[in-house]
């Protein structure tokens, strides 16, 4: 297995497409997504697997349907779906040192983003996300949020208290942390995994999650990583 691990979650559709705060950029397709991980993707370093979600249409009736490594499930709910993976990821066959990446269907990244994974995980941190997220930032509403800043050999990163569940861990912190990410999903009073609360508990009990600055991922929001023109990967 290669030294890192990715379980990408898809499906035909999501409910939380219509939540009042998805603002998708006007570039936004699925498709071409998906054509700029794999063509980002360093096959020396990473493998990928999918996750596919059939509650809402067939996988045969997708884009991925020629797809090799491609696992059904039949959730129909965001907490479940990751709740799954989860099971998934700790039941890999794998070295506890792998870097296991949960990444969701709507994340586009910038080139080079596998070396800097790994440069991220040299640093004394637990959890690694490739999303500079515009929101932890003074001038956009986050006026108190205070960071401790690392330097790695190509990137500068900083603590934040919180991300999408978009992240990347070794194996062994999250068999270690297993019942945390699997109670904030399968407690979820409204089917979508309560991400924000379990990146600060987990931060209570010494966890560390670090950003890039800038991002070599970004979640195609309204709330991108900011400095970069994303739209220039989509395509």
């Amino acid at each position: 297995m290669k030294k890192i691990q990715v379980l990408m979650r898809q499906c035909f559709y999501s409910p939380n497409q219509a939540l009042a705060n998805r603002h998708r950029p006007d570039w936004f397709d699925k498709i071409k997504i998906f054509e700029n991980f794999k063509n980002t993707i360093n096959p020396e370093l990473a493998d990928f697997k999918i996750i596919y979600d059939e509650k809402f249409g067939s996988l045969e009736n997708t884009f991925l349907k020629d797809e090799p490594n491609v696992e059904v499930i039949n959730y129909g709910f965001e907490a479940g779906s990751f709740s799954k993976t989860v099971d998934i990821a700790v039941g890999l066959d794998a070295p506890d040192d792998t870097i296991i990446y949960f990444l969701e269907d709507d994340y586009l990244h910038r080139p080079g983003w596998c070396e800097i994974l790994l440069e991220a995980f040299e640093l004394p941190i637990n959890y690694v996300s490739l999303y500079d997220h515009l929101d932890k930032y003074i001038d956009k509403g986050y006026d108190d949020l205070v960071s401790k800043i690392f330097v790695s050999k190509s990137s500068h990163w900083r603590t934040v208290p919180s991300t999408c569940n978009t992240y990347a861990a070794t194996l062994g912190t999250l068999k270690a942390d297993y019942n945390v990410h699997k109670h904030f999903s399968d407690a979820s009073p409204d089917g979508i995994s309560m991400d924000h609360a379990k990146f600060c508990h987990l931060g209570s009990l010494g966890r560390r999650l670090i950003t890039p600055m800038p991002g070599y991922a970004t979640h195609c929001d309204h709330l991108q990583s900011p400095t970069i023109d994303w739209e220039q990967y989509n395509g």
